[in-house]
C-alpha cells in the first residue's frame, strides 16, 4: 500500500536545507502515525518539487537546522527524487484530480494538515514525479552552490519587498476592444512595462500579433520581441492557444510566464483565454497573471472565483497585478538586469484565495 503526505514548503531555500540535512520538521508533534516508508512529496511555489521516504522515528531537537524557525518537532527522511527546473509539476490535471477526489475542490487543508494519501491518489502523485528526470545526483554534488543561489534570489526579492511594500492578500468571491483611448492608453502601457521587466530578468518576450504594430511612445510595441514564436513543444492546439496570450516571458524556449491585460470594462476575455490554455495544457509550468487598474482588483478576483475557473484551478494558478505596482517595480529594478528573476513577481502579485499556512 503506498502512503503518501504532501507536504508545502515556503521556499527554494527551505528546500534544499531539508535536503542538506535529510529532516522534516514542525513546531506540533504531529508525527506519531508516521510510518518508515511513508513517502513525503514536496511542494514549491505550488509545484511537485522533489520526494523523499521516512527513514526513522520521529524526535525532538533544539539544534538549529532552519533558518526561519526552531521545528523542534522532527522526522529523519531520504529523497529519492528531486525534480529541477521546468521539470516540476504544477498542481493541475491528474494530480489535481487525485487531490480533489479524495479531499474535493478545498483540498489545501488536507496539504496543511499533511493527511495521509493512500493507495491509488498516492500512486498517481509518485508515479507523476517518478515520470520526470532526476536531478537529485547532480543537486546534491552542487548542494552549496543550489543554496548559495537560492539565498541570494531570497534576499534579492526581499530588498525589493521592502522597497515596494508587499500588497495584503485578498479573497473576492477574443480580441481586446477597448472604448476609450484612456482604455487602449492604459493597455499599451502595461504591455511595455512587462516587456521592459521581462527583459530585465534575461526573458525573451513575445507580444500577441494583434498588439505588435501598436504604437507606445513613439514606436512599435512589439519592436523588442519575439518576431515569432519558437517552438514550445506543446501541440498544435496548445500552441495556438499561448500565441494569442497578451504578453509571454520565454526562457531556454519554454513559456515561463504569461499576462493578460484587462483594462477595459469586459475583464473576462483575458480570464477565457487563460482558462483555454489550462485545458489545453494541463501540466501547465508557466505563471499566470491578470493586469489591471488596482481600482478593478475586486471584479477581477471576483470574476476569478467563479466555480467554473474555480473548477479546473485557474483561481490558484492565475494571480492578479496592479499596473500601478508593476510600473513602481519596472522603474526599481531596471538597473539591475541580469541579476533579477521573474519570480520578482510576487513581491507585487495578489492571491485569489489566502493560501494555507505550511511547516516550514
Amino acid at each position: 500500500m503506498t502512503r503518501l503526505r504532501l507536504v508545502k514548503i515556503i521556499d527554494e531555500y527551505q528546500f534544499l536545507t531539508c535536503l542538506k540535512h535529510s529532516l522534516w520538521g514542525s513546531r506540533t508533534a504531529r508525527f506519531k502515525n508516521w510510518q518508515e516508508g511513508d513517502y513525503l512529496a514536496f511542494i514549491v511555489d505550488k509545484a511537485l518539487s522533489g520526494l523523499a521516504e521516512v527513514v526513522g522515528k520521529p524526535f525532538q531537537s533544539k539544534q538549529k537546522v532552519w533558518d526561519n524557525d526552531l521545528f523542534p518537532h522532527r522526522i529523519p527522511i531520504k529523497f529519492t527524487h528531486v525534480l529541477d527546473g521546468d521539470q516540476r509539476i504544477p498542481i493541475l490535471g491528474e494530480v489535481r484530480d487525485a487531490l480533489t477526489s479524495e479531499w474535493g475542490p478545498k483540498y489545501g487543508w488536507g496539504i496543511l494538515n499533511q493527511q495521509l494519501l493512500v493507495d491509488e491518489p498516492a500512486e498517481i502523485i509518485v508515479r507523476a514525479m517518478r515520470s520526470q528526470s532526476n536531478s537529485l545526483s547532480e543537486i546534491i554534488s552542487n548542494l552549496d552552490q543550489y543554496l548559495e543561489e537560492a539565498k541570494q534570489q531570497r534576499k534579492a526579492v526581499t530588498k525589493i519587498t521592502r522597497k515596494q511594500g508587499r500588497p495584503r492578500k485578498e479573497t473576492f468571491g477574443i480580441e481586446e476592444i477597448f472604448e476609450t483611448k484612456e482604455e487602449e492608453s492604459q493597455h499599451s502601457k502595461a504591455q511595455y512595462a512587462l516587456i521592459k521587466l521581462g527583459r530585465i530578468t534575461g526573458c525573451s518576450v513575445w507580444i500577441a500579433s494583434n498588439d505588435r504594430n501598436r504604437i507606445f511612445r513613439g514606436k512599435p510595441l512589439g519592436e523588442d520581441c519575439l518576431k515569432s514564436l519558437p517552438n514550445l513543444g506543446l501541440n498544435e492546439e496548445a500552441t495556438r492557444r499561448v500565441s494569442l496570450i497578451d504578453i509571454l516571458w520565454i526562457r531556454q524556449n519554454a513559456p515561463v510566464c504569461a499576462f493578460e491585460v484587462e483594462t477595459t470594462s469586459v475583464v473576462y476575455s483575458g480570464l477565457l483565454r487563460m482558462s483555454d490554455l489550462l485545458s489545453v495544457v494541463p501540466a501547465l509550468r508557466m505563471k499566470l497573471f491578470i493586469v489591471a487598474q488596482k481600482e478593478r482588483q475586486e471584479r477581477v478576483i471576483s470574476e476569478l472565483s467563479r466555480p467554473t475557473f474555480q473548477k479546473i484551478g485557474l483561481n490558484e494558478y492565475c494571480k492578479f497585478i496592479p499596473i500601478e505596482k508593476l510600473e513602481e517595480l519596472s522603474s526599481k529594478v531596471r538597473d539591475f538586469g541580469g541579476h533579477i528573476q521573474s519570480s520578482i513577481l510576487d513581491t507585487i502579485a495578489i492571491e485569489v484565495e489566502e493560501e494555507f499556512e505550511e511547516s516550514l
